[in-house]
């Protein structure tokens, strides 16, 4: 028994695919037990896959608008159970960035994603997910 254990959150369909992947549709996620980080991973090609965060849990005042297009595209209602995530990147030993202006929304109620191009250009791509760790390498 590994001491990690992945916990499968269920199946994902992204209509428009992934920039870069759009001829992937279906992703399992799975979140690390215990951990902030998930895994959103193709179900057709088993080597493609995306680690993500809550961006909201390392980035509290991150807030944006869901376009009337987007909330269309995932069939969005008032109920829905929304959630964002944002892809994170390792870059080095000790770094890791998160792409903060192109988050991936889901809607929990249908099990529909999207990765939207955000209109801010208050966020990057390549946000450090550790700002006290970027600290500590200047």
């Amino acid at each position: 028994m590994n001491a990690s254990q992945q916990v499968e959150l269920g199946k994902l369909f992204f209509e428009d695919g992934i920039p870069g992947f759009s001829h992937l549709q279906f992703f399992q996620l799975m979140q690390e037990e215990d951990s902030p980080f998930f895994l959103i991973q193709s179900t057709e090609e088993k080597d493609v896959g995306f680690w993500v965060v809550d961006p909201f849990t390392f980035f509290p005042e991150y807030n944006f608008e869901l376009s009337l297009v987007t909330k269309e595209a995932l069939r969005a209602e008032e109920q829905s159970q929304i959630a964002v995530f944002s892809i994170v990147t390792i870059r080095g030993k000790d770094m890791a960035t998160v792409n903060l202006k192109a988050p991936i929304i889901v809607n929990f109620s249908n099990r529909m994603g999207k990765q939207v191009i955000l209109q801010e250009d208050a966020y990057s791509i390549r946000q450090p997910l550790f700002k006290q760790l970027a600290e500590d390498q200047k």
